[in-house]
């Protein structure tokens, strides 16, 4: 048996917090005139948070009960394996398609690299933005590269068992809108937006992984907390300036109405019909949690 493992293991919907959602909700309040409220339900995060305690909960009792090595293990019945081929379901609704491969490099250690694929799509009626937004058809994509090393705990000697996790992630956010408006002279106002934010984070999570099969995973990541740095560009385009200046107010006063660590950030300039809010070297904490599944080979 090789010598090369030991012991040894992630959940949490990512939609809910993952970097792409730090940048979605600045985009969506600067164009819809709110921030956390319009893309995270409290409801609904109250109704994760709660799964995930019970997930973490069973995974506890289940890791607390095991044996260590020499007794009854899977190690007399299950080959080793040392790699994960996953698929992050969660990240779906974002725009985006994402897999990660783990490879198992000691007894209680292993890499992870992850991409993220955009998908462009929709998201009126998502993320809290509805029919009456001044965002009409908006469409955003998400794409993002991650690096982890991982240590597992525990008496395991497949990838599975709880762990901690330090990583690294670039992120990019792109989408285009049409934004349309009424002034107080009842006058109708539209711009064309599109945008672009990338981002850089460093970070760690806390997580489990199960082995439910002999080759299937489901890793639950439910405590990632992550700094960010952030740049990137939103543009307006109008036909006239009129509309220009009107939306430059709307986008002022969005900016106006964000956290503070968040507008000390960004600025807002107009030239002639178009209207630009630039973000450089915007800092800010996140937290990160997701489901994955897996195949291990």
């Amino acid at each position: 048996m090789s010598a090369l493992f030991t012991d040894r293991s992630d959940f949490s919907p990512e939609p809910i917090i993952s970097l792409i959602k730090t940048h979605i909700h600045i985009q969506n309040c600067i164009f819809a005139n709110s921030f956390i409220t319009k893309v995270i339900s409290p409801n609904i995060i109250m109704k994760r948070l709660l799964m995930i305690i019970a997930l973490v909960g069973y995974a506890f009792i289940g890791f607390t009960q095991e044996q260590k090595p020499g007794t009854t293990l899977e190690q007399d019945s299950v080959t080793l394996r040392k790699n994960v081929l996953k698929f992050l379901p969660m990240d779906i609704p974002f725009q985006s398609v994402s897999f990660e491969y783990e490879r198992m490099i000691g007894p209680k250690n292993s890499l992870t690299l992850g991409v993220g694929f955009p998908i462009q799509g929709q998201i009126i009626s998502k993320n809290a933005i509805n029919d009456n937004s001044k965002l009409k058809k908006a469409e955003f994509s998400t794409m993002h590269i991650r690096a982890a090393y991982r240590y597992y705990y525990g008496y395991q000697i497949l990838p599975k068992g709880f762990y901690i996790e330090p990583y690294l992630k670039y992120q990019q956010i792109k989408g285009n809108a049409n934004y349309e408006g009424i002034n107080n002279q009842k006058n109708i106002y539209k711009g064309d937006i599109t945008g672009s934010i990338n981002t850089f984070n460093l970070g760690v999570q806390f997580g489990v992984q199960f082995l439910i099969t002999k080759r299937v995973t489901l890793d639950l990541y439910f405590l990632g907390l992550e700094g960010g740095l952030a740049n990137g560009k939103i543009t307006s385009t109008s036909k006239n300036n009129a509309d220009a200046d009107n939306i430059e107010a709307d986008f002022k006063d969005a900016v106006a109405g964000l956290p503070f660590f968040i507008e000390n950030w960004l600025t807002v300039k107009k030239a002639n019909n178009q209207v630009f809010i630039n973000a450089s070297k915007l800092q800010y904490p996140w937290y990160r949690g997701g489901i994955s599944i897996g195949i291990a080979f």
